[in-house]
């Protein structure tokens, strides 16, 4: 239990280390995209970038930690946050912006690396799998204070100006491969092949036609997919707009992320706790009306307190979303068809995510932010349409 204990304060503080480097490219990422982007239009693929290659490395994570060692996995996964660090610190110094892509994408792969955090957690912890991924989320309201103060902080403490942020994410990242170092390694290695109840059942490869034509299957990935979009459209467009259009100080935009981050890991930690006595059906009712609330707040009066607002419910939106798309996923396939049911539905968030960080860019540029306010409540409410054609269908699941 001793041991246990340990092992779960390791890992949670190796999340709050990661979640505090991705809170500092959250903050900046956008506005450093902005000045070195050889077009506006880009200023947001940096930010893309960082979903991209966590999807695509992704798949990979189980063979190479199969082959390394997940411990030593996740060493290397700190240094390669610490590369991208060094990376995106260079390329303000020398204004490169494929220099800063890189260093995003280094990002990125560290996200689907640390990713597996809180799967340990769970494997260890036989009989309370959910209090122990309760407290490694925990860690992100911790990060959603810390890493944006820090960010802003070190952005103007060295010229160029952000240089010094891009430096503190290499410092997290070196500071998450020592905390990883004192992790036990033959615990945590066991965890990525040990076998699982699933295991037992031959192994199907689903189609994805297949899968659409499920109901659970299509709403849970319809609702994945608007809540990241929706939730990195705006994410990524608010620090710029900010910015450019009200002329915010650095500490309002500082809050905004705060309060975005905040958001977005609270309800996660409370839906643990309280998901089995919440309707699924008012759950994901109560995400949309949030999401349209959060969207017409900056519709209705444009200044720094709106757009933070926005940031905010936009969180609690994806968070609630999010977590009842999640679920109606699970519930889509059987336990033989798991593994191949799995990689598709994560084409759905993955897909939001990368697509609402590109647009980002053009969004602000060429229509500005009311307009993007009012692309992201039509895109909620085709969803909410959508899944209310179909509750009959997933009727059993409410």
């Amino acid at each position: 239990m001793k041991k246990d204990t340990k092992l779960i304060g390791l890992l949670m503080s190796s999340q709050a280390l990661y979640l505090s480097a991705m809170s500092v490219d959250m903050t900046i990422t956008a506005l450093v995209g902005t000045e070195l982007a050889p077009s506006k239009i880009l200023a947001t693929l940096p930010m893309a970038l960082i979903s991209i290659l966590s999807v695509v490395v992704a798949p990979q994570i189980p063979k190479l930690a199969g082959r390394i060692g997940l411990k030593t996995l996740f060493m290397v996964g700190g240094i390669i946050a610490a590369f991208g660090g060094l990376s995106s610190w260079a390329s303000i110094n020398v204004h490169s912006f494929l220099l800063l892509c890189l260093g995003t994408s280094c990002v990125g792969i560290y996200q689907a690396i640390a990713n597996y955090y809180r799967y340990v957690a769970a494997d260890v912890s036989k009989g309370n799998e959910v209090r122990s991924i309760s407290l490694i989320l925990s860690a992100g309201t911790v990060a959603a204070i810390v890493g944006p103060v820090l960010a802003t902080w070190t952005s103007q403490a060295l010229l160029p100006i952000y240089s010094g942020a891009y430096l503190l994410v290499g410092a997290l990242g070196l500071c998450a491969m020592t905390v990883n170092s004192f992790l036990p390694r033959q615990t945590v290695n066991q965890t990525i092949s040990q076998p699982n109840a699933d295991q037992g059942a031959p192994q199907q490869t689903v189609r994805l036609a297949t899968l659409v034509k499920r109901p659970t299957f299509r709403n849970g990935a319809l609702l994945c997919l608007c809540s990241c979009f929706s939730m990195a459209l705006i994410m990524s467009g608010a620090p710029i707009f900010m910015q450019t259009m009200l002329h915010s100080t650095p500490e309002q935009r500082m809050v905004g992320m705060q309060l975005h981050m905040l958001g977005m890991y609270l309800p996660v930690i409370l839906l643990l706790f309280t998901a089995k006595y919440i309707r699924m059906k008012g759950q994901i009712l109560f995400a949309l009306a949030i999401g349209i609330i959060a969207t017409l707040v900056s519709i209705l009066h444009v200044n720094a307190i709106s757009v933070m607002l926005t940031l905010l419910l936009i969180g609690v939106f994806w968070s609630f979303s999010y977590a009842s798309g999640s679920s109606l996923l699970t519930k889509s396939y059987s336990a033989a068809e798991r593994q191949s049911a799995r990689g598709k539905g994560e084409l759905a968030p993955v897909l939001g995510l990368a697509i609402g960080s590109l647009l980002a860019g053009p969004f602000n540029a060429w229509l500005g932010w009311q307009f993007q306010m009012g692309f992201v409540i039509l895109f909620i409410l085709v969803t909410m349409g959508l899944i209310m054609f179909d509750w009959k269908r997933i009727a059993s699941f409410w």
